[in-house]
């Protein structure tokens, strides 16, 4: 079976209007409809409401037909219609309301076009890629250059906020034609069901779970302050035009998705915690200094060390909730991982508008924002220093992990969900 470059081309492209958007949230939300950073934040949060209650639907909803193809397209079509409808709405409620649907159809998208991936990974009869991760890992890393590609088209939004919009629900056009006539569904291959009791035995089991969980979530958290506040903060106060922000905002996103790969590698050498701690360490530096200056160089080398910081820790603290996880329980671990950082990433945002305000009424103005950014990198300095008085009781429980999980291999060769 040859690579599935119709479905990874897809799912970069899909992420396309997701980041697409980002750089002319202001003009819209603030510009447009008179909205405040409260609004700006809603606007960011809302549609990951609609993701974390809908993408356990997406899964049941094709399981159960026994279909992909069809619902991508179908739902590609409907987030299309959504975006449009972004553009003529005025009223701020209707807004938000359709902004948490567009994300609710969103998921749909993704979440079934990652199902495909891993339909033809855990198909026994494709040798190349079955139980190997190798797929899903491609998958991801496309799935994040489309986020990273999608910053700079913001640019579209130089001369009309609105043309971002129509771009995107062009482009899920696109998609859904392209899924509807060059997608093959190659068989569906259900995964155990999540349930709440298996996620209490897999801490139950083991406690430390807890780490990676709380390093998802404090990574998703700081990116909803770099896509609201330090978004807002690029373009009132140093005067960023929408594509000069998509490039600065792109810097984080493009090493994060390019290093992934390597640092998956790496990690075979050197463990994946020191890479999630040194990562993580860089990241929370850079993101601290990142709101402390207005000169053009410095913030760019300051957000470009931000992504490279990311790359380093995104895929090795993936791999971290995976190999803490009890075998049997690995699809019921990495389900709640995933569910912890989409509430990260909701809850970001309007904590970063909140704090903005109380930074505003205790410090001056000119050192209220840095006092912002510092508050979110020292969370992810924080959880490092929080981590390592544990490092050698973690690595011990890998250990133990892995030496279980290869008697069971050798018992019974198939993979364990």
């Amino acid at each position: 079976m040859g690579f599935p470059y119709t479905l990874v081309t897809l799912v970069f492209l899909s992420m396309l209007p997701v980041t697409m958007i980002v750089p002319v949230v202001k003009d819209i939300v603030k510009d447009r409809l008179l909205g405040s950073n409260w609004e700006v934040a809603y606007f960011t949060s809302i549609p990951m409401l609609g993701s974390f209650l809908f993408a356990p639907v997406a899964g049941i909803i094709s399981d159960r037909f026994k279909n992909r193809k069809y619902f991508i397209s179908l739902f590609c079509f409907l987030d299309a219609g959504l975006f449009y409808l972004l553009t003529v709405v005025t009223d701020m409620g209707l807004f938000l309301f359709l902004r948490f649907l567009e994300g609710a159809s969103h998921i749909f998208i993704i979440g079934l076009l990652l199902s495909s991936a891993a339909d033809q990974e855990n198909d026994p009869k494709n040798k190349r890629y079955y139980g190997k991760g190798i797929l899903m890992g491609i998958t991801g890393m496309f799935l994040s250059l489309g986020g990273a590609f999608g910053m700079p088209l913001g640019i579209l939004g130089r001369s009309n906020p609105l043309l971002p919009f129509y771009v995107g629900s062009g482009i899920l056009v696109f998609v859904g034609i392209m899924s509807l006539f060059m997608l093959k569904d190659k068989g569906i291959h259900k995964v155990k069901d999540f349930k709440l009791n298996d996620l209490k035995l897999a801490i139950l089991e083991n406690p430390f779970l807890f780490v990676p969980f709380l390093f998802n979530f404090i990574d998703r958290f700081t990116v909803g302050f770099i896509i609201s506040s330090f978004n807002i903060h690029l373009r009132e106060t140093l005067a960023f035009h929408p594509g000069m922000l998509g490039v600065f905002l792109g810097l984080v996103l493009f090493p994060m998705s390019l290093l992934s790969y390597p640092s998956a590698l790496l990690s075979r050498k050197t463990g994946v915690l020191p890479l999630v701690l040194v990562g993580s360490t860089i990241y929370g530096v850079f993101l601290g200094l990142s709101g402390t200056t207005n000169d053009f160089w410095f913030l760019f080398i300051f957000l470009l060390i931000c992504g490279v910081g990311a790359g380093v820790m995104f895929v090795p603290s993936m791999m971290l909730a995976s190999k803490m996880s009890k075998p049997g329980l690995t699809a019921t671990t990495m389900s709640a991982f995933t569910g912890v950082g989409s509430l990260g990433f909701m809850l970001g945002p309007i904590v970063s508008v909140q704090m903005q305000s109380v930074f505003n009424s205790l410090l001056p103005q000119e050192y209220s924002f840095s006092a912002l950014s510092f508050f979110f990198g020292f969370l992810e300095i924080g959880l490092v220093f929080m981590t390592i008085p544990f490092f050698k009781k973690i690595l011990s429980k890998i250990n133990r992990i892995d030496e279980e999980r290869e008697k069971i291999t050798l018992a019974n060769p198939d993979p364990i969900l």
